[in-house]
């Protein structure tokens, strides 16, 4: 969990300089309707949630608050970004249950929820957007940086070991949500999908990783070969599935297999052998598996939209609603 936290500060920062260095008409050109704004207007909104989400835990709040109404020029979003950043590990290992539901207040009001769900919405709010940057990038024919967790594992170092300070139980119970999160997501998505036709199944858009069928089939492979390599079994080959039901059938499988791996208590630190001869510890793909599909769901997500399909909301709030995880306030 802990290095989930840190490459989402890593990613922010490193995304943030790459577009800093991009023409003004590139960062504040308006966007299509199918990504939530242009470069500007999304880092505003990644930086304001996250500053925003924060408080939900430690009840911390800047003096001169960031908020996502109009956007705000990237240079001034440095600052933020980093009094965020320095103060999520602490969010992270806050001195509480993180399944126990608290009373927080939120812009909309009071609200009842555990501190997993804002730790879970931070890290999922940040792939989601920072997806979308890269996609109005690739429209402008910029490519956008590598941000996923093999970049972050080269940058500090793949056998770096997870941090034994902190609190281990809560993590641990965070990160079991956080694979909840994309089992139920992804299975919501596939489902949702199975409606539609082989020609709708073909659609893509401009910035994505390509056709929506394409798509789940690459992010269930990954899924499933991420898991095989924890398990020992090594990188499996793609299925190429050719429809919806059988991605679903063999997700359905290897999200039960998450849940018994991270039940097993595994040490995240083994190291794990990769076909080019490189060697990760363990945290490094079960890291991965998690961005890795919320990543691709937002580009399934630009798809439908582009061509007017209707989406379902998969963000963590609607999955603590889904499973009842909100409720009245018990401490």
């Amino acid at each position: 969990m802990l290095a989930l936290f840190q490459r989402n500060a890593w990613a922010n920062e490193r995304l943030l300089d790459f577009c800093a260095q991009q023409p003004a008409e590139v960062v504040t050109a308006p966007a299509d309707g199918d990504v939530y704004g242009g470069i500007d207007a999304l880092f505003t909104h990644i930086v304001a949630a996250e500053c925003g989400f924060l408080p939900m835990i430690t009840g911390e709040r800047r003096t001169n608050r960031i908020t996502d109404q109009q956007p705000v020029p990237l240079g001034e979003l440095v600052e933020p970004m980093h009094w965020v950043a320095e103060r999520w590990p602490g969010a992270l290992d806050f001195d509480r249950d993180a399944e126990e539901v608290f009373e927080i207040q939120r812009r909309s009001g009071p609200a009842a929820m555990a501190d997993w769900l804002a730790l879970m919405q931070n890290l999922q709010h940040g792939d989601d957007h920072r997806n979308q940057v890269a996609t109005v990038l690739t429209r402008h024919g910029i490519e956008a940086p590598e941000l996923d967790m093999w970049a972050f594992g080269e940058a500090v170092g793949f056998e770096k070991a997870d941090s034994e300070v902190g609190r281990r139980e809560r993590r641990n119970a965070a990160l079991r949500r956080a694979f909840g999160h994309h089992s139920w997501a992804t299975n919501e998505l596939l489902t949702r999908c199975l409606l539609l036709s082989p020609e709708q199944l073909a659609l893509t858009a401009p910035g994505t990783y390509g056709p929506i069928l394409e798509t789940f089939d690459h992010m269930v492979s990954s899924d499933r070969s991420y898991l095989s390599r924890l398990q020992g079994g090594g990188r499996l080959p793609r299925l190429n599935a050719g429809s919806l039901q059988p991605l679903l059938d063999e997700f359905r499988r290897t999200s039960d297999g998450w849940l018994a791996y991270l039940d097993s208590g595994p040490n995240f630190d083994a190291p794990i052998d990769m076909q080019d001869g490189t060697r990760v510890g363990a945290w490094v793909i079960v890291a991965q598996a998690i961005h890795h599909g919320n990543d691709h769901r937002t580009h399934i997500g630009t798809v439908m939209m582009r061509n007017g399909l209707t989406i379902p909301d998969l963000d963590p709030w609607t999955y603590a609603t889904a499973v009842g995880a909100l409720g009245k306030q018990t401490s």
